[in-house]
């Protein structure tokens, strides 16, 4: 059965400029490329227990887009015991593409605009899988406070929810239902649109 909306988690570094790449690739999926299909939510609501918010977290898949090695976005659902369907590890991702972060904040300049293109290109394929892909399963979830996610630096979050990379950058999680990787070449050509928009507002350039 297929799921009606996928969440998207991306982390929210205070000022660190890779959570503007990660941001920028969430407004992409909600707002580009599946519009009225995804909800992109933040860490502080889902920690703080916004009503909306940890709604979007229990009833829907989660998608998160760590930024760095701090995974925050991992550690933040960790903490409140829901566990991602899939993750991206920007660095990962990076290492594949070479698109460099970029320096700026709030708004990434175009070499962190291509990256979060990258981020939003690989979870939309994922999204799309779990939209319509009728093999696809997820069972609702019930966040709880769960102490022992409380992050420092003995905590290995890859061997706690237990991820397993399936492709560069792109982590399945313990427990949940596998989603397939398919390429869709209209999602390729979408978002070359919309970075040649974005680059069009202003000098952005490195």
């Amino acid at each position: 059965m297929t799921v009606p909306k996928v969440t998207i988690f991306p982390c929210g570094g205070i000022g660190d400029p890779v959570s503007s790449v990660t941001r920028l690739a969430g407004y992409l999926l909600a707002e580009d490329l599946l519009p009225g299909k995804v909800e992109l939510v933040s860490i502080p609501p889902v920690i703080t227990g916004v009503p909306d918010e940890l709604e979007w977290v229990q009833a829907y898949p989660v998608i998160v887009l760590d930024g760095c090695g701090h995974r925050c976005g991992s550690n933040a659902l960790n903490l409140v015991g829901i566990r991602p369907a899939a993750r991206l590890f920007t660095p990962r991702v990076r290492s594949e593409t070479k698109h460099a972060i970029g320096r700026r904040r709030p708004f990434p300049e175009v070499s962190g605009q291509k990256l979060a293109k990258d981020l939003a290109e690989k979870a939309a394929v994922i999204a799309r899988n779990m939209l319509e892909d009728p093999e696809y399963s997820f069972e609702r979830q019930t966040a709880r406070p769960n102490p022992e996610g409380l992050h420092d630096e003995s905590l290995d979050i890859e061997a706690t929810l237990g991820y397993e990379e399936v492709d560069v950058g792109c982590f399945h999680c313990a427990g949940m239902c596998a989603f397939k990787l398919e390429r869709d070449p209209e999602l390729r050509r979408k978002l070359e649109e919309e970075v040649r928009e974005y680059e069009e507002l202003g000098e952005f350039e490195c």
